[in-house]
């Protein structure tokens, strides 16, 4: 409980601006997240020069944390999408791919270990699934004095020994000596905290940044910064996304009406339609970590606002369209037809919404799986 009091301390001074205070978080949790982007790009200077990035970012967006006990898992997940992306470029861009190499040559001085002996504990590491990869890992470059390294991988400490030892058993005994003798000695120290702070005596302070900065930063830039997963989109995106959708949903129904000259018609689901618009709009500028969910809410109003035009109005437009032969009516189905298409096909996009929703909670929550029996 006091390790816990204590880092929600320093986390909130972190918030107020005390680099110092986020330097104990960067000692915390720096063995971690090197294991991270080293389990993910199998270059020590690379993944320390993504690692330091990681806890750029998360100081940035310390404002953005509403709850100390997250910490660790935005932590992680900036982590990982920089490792991500740093594989992706690496992979695709070949002029980008040198001038990477060409950087973390420059940065191997804090790698007390040859680039052969490097280049031969990988080889072993890369065979080895990255479900167990990551805590050998992280076994082996934690600091064995903090007795709750083991939950940052949301493990108790026997299940992260029986992890290490099932990648250990996928090895040559000879290979996983050498693995374990050369993690030990390149395990993120002093010199590594000191040079994140160094680089956080050039970030701004958490909360206190103009909002041009913000909106000036590129989406590449931002997804690492917020939990919900993909980049945040800007203001005219949300409002140009949520008015496509939103009136496009009801563009049948104008049309419909106004032909039928039921102008009160015709303004109630415009009427409606804006409202339904400006409140998810607002929300989802507010919180777009609820993105999809509010999208499914969204769905969840079109459908009761078509169905309920449909049923109210139905036999009025009909008989409109009846007393005046220059219109078609819009369809030959019948109402209960229709109100079955319209229904199928709200409760599918309805369906859509939530599955991705769900599984972007997940993607911020879900804990390592189990060992296999």
């Amino acid at each position: 409980m006091q390790a816990t009091i204590s880092e929600a301390e320093l986390l909130r001074a972190s918030q107020a601006g005390d680099k110092d205070a986020f330097g104990s978080i960067v000692e915390r949790y720096q063995c971690l997240v090197c294991a991270i982007t080293y389990s993910a790009t199998g270059d020590f200077a690379r993944s320390r020069k993504l690692a330091k990035e990681t806890f750029v970012r998360a100081f940035r967006s310390l404002e953005q944390l509403k709850d100390p006990n997250r910490f660790r898992l935005m932590l992680c997940r900036i982590a990982r999408n920089l490792a991500d992306r740093s594989t992706r470029i690496e992979r695709f861009d070949v002029v980008r791919d040198c001038e990477a190499k060409q950087a973390a040559e420059s940065d191997t001085g804090e790698i007390p270990i040859g680039k052969e002996r490097q280049e031969l504990v990988w080889r072993g590491l890369e065979t080895i699934p990255e479900r167990f990869r990551e805590p050998m890992v992280f076994f082996h470059q934690r600091d064995s004095s903090q007795p709750a390294a083991a939950s940052d991988l949301d493990l108790s400490e026997p299940a992260l020994i029986q992890y290490v030892s099932k990648a250990r058993s996928l090895l040559r005994p000879e290979v996983a000596s050498l693995i374990q003798d050369v993690l030990a000695k390149t395990a993120p120290g002093e010199a590594f905290t000191l040079a994140v702070l160094e680089a956080l005596s050039k970030a701004p302070e958490p909360g206190k940044r103009p909002v041009s900065n913000l909106q000036s930063q590129d989406a590449s830039n931002l997804d690492y910064v917020y939990l919900s997963g993909p980049a945040p989109m800007s203001k005219s995106a949300i409002y140009g996304a949520f008015a496509g959708g939103i009136f496009g949903g009801v563009a049948w129904l104008l049309p419909t009406s106004i032909m039928a000259k039921d102008w009160s018609a015709a303004g109630a689901v415009l009427a409606v339609a804006a409202a339904i618009f400006v409140a998810s709009a607002t929300l989802c500028i507010r919180n777009q970590a609820k993105r999809w969910r509010i999208l499914g809410w969204v769905m969840i109003a079109l459908c009761a606002l078509n169905l309920a035009v449909i049923n109210l109005r139905w036999d009025l437009w009909m008989q409109a369209y009846r007393n005046n032969p220059s219109y078609n009516a819009p369809t030959n189905l019948s109402r209960w037809t229709l109100n079955a298409i319209i229904a199928a096909i709200m409760a599918a996009l309805l369906a859509i919404f939530l599955v991705l929703d769900s599984r972007q909670r997940k993607q911020t929550t879900e804990p390592p799986q189990s060992l296999p029996t």
